[in-house]
């Protein structure tokens, strides 16, 4: 079950429920009703550059998106899939997990995949290499460029087998919402809007 929350400026909380199974079945009706309530979230952004905040750091658990596998979480199997952030190093991880226990489900899973990569703020340029956003925008505050580096696949907790990337397996990932508890993120191939993925995450344990 998805609920999205959204604080209004008279101080009354929105929401929407739909059972979407994290994005993964979903009529295209209420497809667009989330949607349509997430981009009235993103609009409420307390932040102009949540790309550099603190909050930024830690475990995310992906609640809804409307990317395909394994993105959403289901690795064959479905799963829960998580985002953990090291602000310092510049690192993250993407995680997936099928069936796991504890509050986030992500506890002695029996099947995981763990994508390994690293972050930096992103100059602006789309990735595939056909031009740039305006000069005059501070793309970096609200923008990553994120570099895949290797992906890892265990069963019961022991790794079956580690793939390396390609060089330049990059992505953009933009944050539009922040908060304590709440994070969105359109991630996309090439920097352009038309090839964004949306992610709704709240903060794991």
């Amino acid at each position: 079950m998805v609920c999205i929350y959204i604080l209004t400026t008279s101080n009354q909380n929105i929401y929407k429920r739909a059972n979407t199974d994290r994005g993964r079945s979903i009529s295209t009706q209420q497809r667009a009703e989330v949607h349509q309530l997430l981009t009235k979230l993103e609009s409420l952004c307390p932040l102009s550059k949540p790309a550099r905040d603190p909050r930024m750091e830690g475990n995310w658990i992906v609640e809804y998106t409307d990317a395909p596998p394994p993105s959403n979480g289901q690795l064959i199997f479905k799963g829960i899939a998580k985002q953990v952030i090291n602000l310092q190093n510049k690192r993250y991880r993407n995680e997936l997990y099928v069936g796991g226990s504890g509050i986030d489900q992500d506890e002695n899973a029996w099947l995981s995949a763990i994508l390994d990569a690293r972050w930096e703020e992103w100059d602006g340029k789309y990735l595939d290499e056909s031009g740039s956003v305006s000069e005059e925008e501070d793309i970096g505050g609200t923008t990553w460029k994120v570099d895949f580096e290797s992906i890892t696949l265990s069963l019961f907790q022991r790794p079956l087998f580690t793939q390396q990337f390609k060089s330049g397996t990059s992505r953009t990932w933009r944050m539009s919402y922040l908060d304590d508890d709440t994070r969105i993120v359109r991630a996309g191939k090439t920097g352009r809007g038309e090839d964004d993925w949306i992610f709704y995450m709240r903060r794991g344990a």
